[in-house]
Formats: C-alpha cells, sequence, structure tokens
C-alpha cells in the first residue's frame, strides 16, 4: 500500500480535514501524519481514522506539534534525540513517546525519526555551489569534502553517544506497544546520523526495534554531493529497512513527484519486503496533476 504524507498539504493548509480530503481525492487510502499536524488539526483528522476512510501505517516524528510552536517552523528534531545536553535529550524523548502513544492509538507500524544536527558551520552552501559549477569530482572539491568530513566526524562523537542513550530508552517503549523506531538518513552534512554514525547504531541496535528509513530524495541529493557514494546507504543498511520515503529530486531539490529527478528506484525496489512502509514525501510544489503522475509512475515500477 502506497501512503501520502500530509507534508503535502500542510505547509499551505491548516485544517486537517482539507489535507485528508486531498490526498483521498488522489485515489490512496494511505496517509502518514507529520510534524506540522497541531492537535487542532489531529482532531479534524481522527474521524476520517474511526471510520477508516485512512489507514495510518507511519507518523513522523515529532506529532503531534506541541501547542505554541509555529506550523512554519515546524521540523522533526526542534528538540534533539542526539543532543549532548540531557534537559534537552529528555525533552526531545518526551515528545517522541507522546509520538509513540499516537502510533499505537491509530494502529502505525512505525514512526520516523530525526535524530538531530551538528551544530557546526554549514558547508551545504558551498557543495552546492561545487556542483553546480560541475566540480564536485574535482581534487578542489574532493579536498574540501575530505576535509569538511573530518570535522563533521570530530564534532559528532559526544552527538554519537547520546543518541544511543535516547535510542535505547525509546526502543524499549517501542517494542512494548509492537512499533518500530525508523531512523532517516538526512540531507545536510550536519544532520545526524551520517553512514559511520549509522554503522554504530545498527551494531548496538541490530535486531531490535530500531530500523532504517530510508528516503530517496535525501539519499539522491548526498549521492550528487559526494557525501555518499551511489547506493551505499542501502546496500549498508537496506537490511534493516522499515520504510522509504518516495520523492523527485534533481540535483539537491527534492520533494519533488516520484519519478520527476534522478532517484535510482531499481535499487530501492531491491531491498522492499510486503510489509515495508512506503509513503510518497512530496511538498506543495508538487501539483495534484503532478503527483497523480508520480503515484501512477510508482505502480508501474511495482511499487505500492
Amino acid at each position: 500500500m502506497l501512503s501520502i504524507s500530509t507534508a503535502f498539504r500542510s505547509e499551505i493548509s491548516s485544517n486537517g480535514a482539507e489535507i485528508i480530503k486531498a490526498i483521498l481525492g488522489l485515489g490512496v487510502q494511505g496517509v502518514e501524519l507529520e510534524y506540522r499536524i497541531n492537535e487542532s488539526m489531529l482532531g479534524e483528522i481522527l474521524p476520517f481514522i474511526k471510520r477508516r476512510e485512512i489507514l495510518v501505517p507511519s507518523i513522523h516524528n515529532i506529532m503531534p506539534l506541541p501547542e505554541g510552536m509555529a506550523r512554519e517552523t515546524a521540523n522533526g528534531e526542534f528538540v534533539s534525540l542526539s543532543s549532548p545536553d540531557r534537559a534537552e535529550r529528555e525533552m526531545a524523548i518526551k515528545y517522541t513517546q507522546r509520538t509513540l502513544e499516537w502510533a499505537e492509538e491509530v494502529g502505525a507500524q512505525a514512526i520516523v525519526l530525526h535524530l538531530g544536527k551538528i551544530p557546526t558551520e554549514s558547508s551545504m552552501r558551498t557543495l552546492m555551489k561545487l556542483y553546480d559549477d560541475k566540480r564536485i569530482q574535482t581534487a578542489e572539491g574532493k579536498k574540501f569534502l575530505e576535509e569538511e568530513m573530518k570535522i563533521r566526524a570530530r564534532e559528532g562523537e559526544k552527538h554519537l553517544s547520546a543518541a544511543l542513550q535516547s535510542l535505547e530508552k525509546l526502543a524499549k517503549d517501542a517494542e512494548k506497544k509492537c512499533l518500530f523506531l525508523g531512523v532517516e538518513n538526512r540531507y545536510n552534512i550536519q544532520d545526524f546520523p551520517n553512514l559511520n554514525e549509522f554503522k554504530s547504531i545498527f551494531q548496538k541496535f541490530d535486531g531490535s526495534a530500531v530500523r532504517y528509513w530510508h528516503d530517496i530524495g535525501h539519499a539522491t541529493t548526498q549521492e550528487n554531493l559526494g557525501l555518499v557514494r551511489r547506493g551505499e546507504l542501502l546496500d549498508q543498511f537496506g537490511r534493516h529497512l522499515i520504510g522509504v520515503h518516495l520523492h523527485g529530486c534533481r540535483g539537491y531539490e527534492d520533494h519533488y513527484a516520484p519519478g520527476s529527478g534522478e532517484e535510482d528506484y531499481e535499487q530501492v525496489k531491491k531491498y522492499l519486503r510486503a510489509d515495508t512502509v512506503k509513503v510518497v514525501e512530496t511538498h506543495y510544489r508538487a501539483t495534484r496533476e503532478e503527483l497523480l503522475q508520480g503515484i501512477s509512475f510508482l505502480y508501474k515500477q511495482g511499487i505500492s
């Protein structure tokens, strides 16, 4: 079953019922609730769930958006599960536990986790400029990236320790509720976890409720910018896969309709199982017509 993320409309609509009707109008019953959905919007969505008009296989942490936080600045990591600051980390755990409670309530299979960022100066703008100038694979580009990755690795050590502590607690909570935690591959060089940090996470939590959530647009961006090799993320972590975000990526711009960019669906299909959660995660820049074409494309690819 394909699901559509509420991100399709939640950036431009604060009406939960309108968002769900727009998704149902695409001929899709599965819905992923995400972090822009506040309590009021959730209240408007719950009747659709109770009437079984929609199914909710996954929720993107943190949901619902806490009271007092602006939807315009909502994200999945306004408090970080990998923060070395204990108070922030405990707050992130508390909010994630609330998401788990809602996931259990609506019959979800998994929640999608962002684990935070490394607070270093971002080099993404420089990487994007190198990409635009076709210099990513030059000696200059490779040297720049190598130096930035060394800085990122050093700064990430204390965040890895913190993240492992958070996941240890949350894995126990998830297992009690028969839920999975899908740790998502991210977009920026300073996002946590990177490739080596993922390896440490699955070394510790192999066989647990902690699984891998593959975002095809993020992966394509990181491949294009030289942060990972082509196909490396799934080759390394595909055996832990619990879910996927499917959307189009052009260069380093993503969240377009699936099939409209440079994504490698043939590789993704090698790791999909019948129970893998499959979510189309476009933003409003994808029109209804483009999204319908993207859904049709996925069906033709055998992804459903």
